[in-house]
């Protein structure tokens, strides 16, 4: 019998995301209390087509976010569907069991850190909204997260 070596492979967990709100952020509380909002973002990217050599946006990607804590409280108050946002994160699958009894999961991205890339007030015409290079900019950091609480979706 050989040697086998064995190789840690090393442990990454984290997303970086662009993309608009599809929806107003919900918000809801834990049973202790703890903020919890969730929204989804669309993502699309710009393909060449091989035949026409035109750029075309590709089929959008839909990401569901979930934010806890003081941060989950300031994204319900400031963003709203249509915005554009900066997210960093971890990628978590969420579990459950329909009424049916079927067995269903979804992954799902828990923010660390979000970045507003348009002021609420900013989005008094859709120009300004798509504007995102000259847009001012809000961080929100999450030191709130945590799986130790079950999520009241």
């Amino acid at each position: 019998m050989q040697n086998q070596q064995i190789y840690q492979i090393p442990q990454q967990n984290s997303v970086i995301l662009v993309g608009r709100l599809t929806r107003d952020p919900e918000l809801k509380r834990t049973t202790t209390s703890k903020s919890v909002c969730r929204f989804d973002i669309a993502m699309s990217s710009r393909i060449k087509d091989q035949v026409t050599g035109e750029w075309k946006d590709s089929d959008p990607t839909f990401v569901p976010i979930i934010v806890w804590g003081e941060q989950a409280d300031r994204c319900n108050d400031r963003l709203k569907k249509g915005m554009p946002v900066y997210i960093e994160g971890r990628l978590k699958t969420s579990s459950w069991q329909s009424p049916d009894g079927t067995k269903r999961s979804r992954l799902e991205v828990v923010a660390l850190r979000i970045q507003f890339l348009v002021r609420v007030d900013a989005q008094q015409t859709a120009q300004q909204s798509r504007n995102v290079e000259n847009a001012e900019t809000e961080y929100v950091s999450n030191s709130d997260v945590t799986d130790d609480e079950e999520s009241p979706f």
